[in-house]
């Protein structure tokens, strides 16, 4: 078999070629949502760096809203805290934003409870 495919290869040269104009990378469907978590969270926490990022999910609201949720792990002044951000939505466009301060309680940023 390998053998047949070497010499196929050697005969069309173009079969082994791949277009990579043709390669699209996909974007995840909350991608638009996460980057305006992420702006939304660094206006909010200026002098914070964000270490972390969690998809949490898409939640179905009442009537025709959902929520997009993130929790983003933030470091500042030497401590270390998660922000839960809540996005409303109506089919593509964002009607609010919620930014809660989560404190750690013995998570880990993974969102595991740590061994205590």
């Amino acid at each position: 078999m390998k053998a047949i495919f070497l010499l196929l290869s050697m005969s069309y040269p173009e079969t082994i070629q791949a277009d990579s104009s043709a390669v699209q990378i996909a974007s995840p469907s909350y991608a638009k949502w996460g980057r305006i978590a992420m702006e939304e969270t660094a206006k909010a926490y200026r002098s914070a760096s964000i270490v972390d990022y969690k998809y949490e999910g898409r939640f179905r609201g009442g009537g025709e809203e959902d929520e997009e949720r993130f929790l983003l792990w933030l470091k500042q002044d030497g401590r270390e805290f998660g922000v839960r951000v809540t996005l409303t939505v109506r089919t593509d466009t964002l009607v609010s934003v919620k930014l809660r301060e989560v404190q750690p309680n013995g998570y880990t940023r993974s969102g595991r409870r740590g061994q205590t």
